[in-house]
C-alpha cells in the first residue's frame, strides 16, 4: 500500500506585479509502506516546497496528494491539523523543542491533541516508553538546553513517533550535528525502518547522509530528475 501518492503536482507561487514562478511541475511520486526515501536537490530545485507539501504545511496549486489513501489535497485546515498530528512524525534540523518544558513534557504534547492521549498517565507512559527507547531514560526531567544536541534530536525522534504516524518526514535532521553524532542518528532512523517498518522521507544536501537511505529521488528544476536506487546514482556521479 502507498503511504505517499503524488500525482500531478503542481506548485506555483504569484509574485508581484502579476508575474508568477513555477517551483513544481507535474511532479508525481509513489512511496509504499516501509519505504526509507531521501529526497535531494540543489538550492532552489524546489525540495523544500515538495517536504511542506508532503508534511502538509503547504497546499499544491494543482494535482492530488494522497496520504494512506486520504486525498489530503481536498482537506480544510483544521483537517490539515489533525493530519499533521496523526498521521506525520516531523523531525527537524533545529529540533524544534520547547525550551522551557521537560523532555517528558516535549514528548508527550503531541498527544494532548489526540483523542487517546489526553489522559495524562497514558500519556506519561507513552512518553517514558519512547524515552527509553531512545535511550534517555534517565533525563526525563531535565531541559532542553540541559542535554546535547544528539540528544536533542533523539527527543525529536521520540516525539515524532509519540502518535504512531503513518511516516516520519525528517527534514535536514542531521544538519546542526557532528558527524559521529550525525551517523548515530541516521543509525537510529534505519533501526526504527528496518526493525519496526516506519516509512521514513529524508531530505538532505548531503549525500553521505541520502546514502543510509534505500532509495533515492533527485529534483532539479521543480521536477524529480531521478528516481532509483541511492548507491547506484551515488556510484554513477562520483566526482
Amino acid at each position: 500500500m502507498s503511504v505517499i501518492s503524488i500525482q500531478n503536482v503542481c506548485k506555483t507561487y504569484v509574485m508581484s506585479a502579476g508575474m508568477s514562478q513555477d517551483v513544481l511541475k507535474n511532479v508525481n511520486l509513489n512511496v509504499e509502506k516501509g519505504e526509507f526515501v531521501a529526497i535531494m536537490g540543489p538550492s532552489g530545485a524546489g525540495k523544500s516546497t515538495f517536504m511542506n507539501i508532503l508534511g502538509c504545511l503547504d497546499r499544491a496549486s494543482s494535482g492530488n496528494y494522497y496520504l494512506s489513501g486520504k486525498n489530503v489535497s481536498k482537506m480544510n485546515d483544521n483537517d490539515l491539523a489533525r493530519v499533521r498530528n496523526k498521521m506525520i512524525g516531523f523531525v527537524f534540523q533545529g529540533f524544534n523543542l520547547l525550551m522551557r518544558r521537560s523532555i517528558l513534557d516535549n514528548v508527550s504534547l503531541p498527544m494532548i491533541y489526540d483523542k487517546d492521549g489526553r489522559d495524562p498517565r497514558v500519556r506519561r507512559a507513552r512518553a517514558e516508553k519512547l524515552l527509553d527507547m531512545v535511550g534517555l531514560t534517565g533525563f526525563i526531567d531535565r531541559f532542553p538546553n540541559q542535554i546535547s544536541g544528539g540528544m536533542q534530536q533523539r527527543v525529536a525522534i521520540a516525539r515524532a513517533l509519540v502518535n504512531d504516524p503513518e511516516m516520519i518526514l525528517a527534514d535536514e535532521p542531521t544538519g546542526n550535528l557532528d558527524t559521529k553524532t550525525s551517523n548515530e542518528i541516521m543509525d537510529f532512523l534505519v533501526k526504527l525502518n528496518r526493525e519496526q517498518g516506519i516509512t521514513i522521507v529524508l531530505v538532505t544536501h548531503e549525500p553521505d547522509i541520502a546514502c543510509y537511505a534505500k532509495r533515492l529521488v533527485r529534483v532539479v528544476d521543480g521536477q524529480i530528475a531521478y528516481d532509483g536506487d541511492v548507491k547506484q546514482y551515488m556510484e554513477n556521479n562520483k566526482a
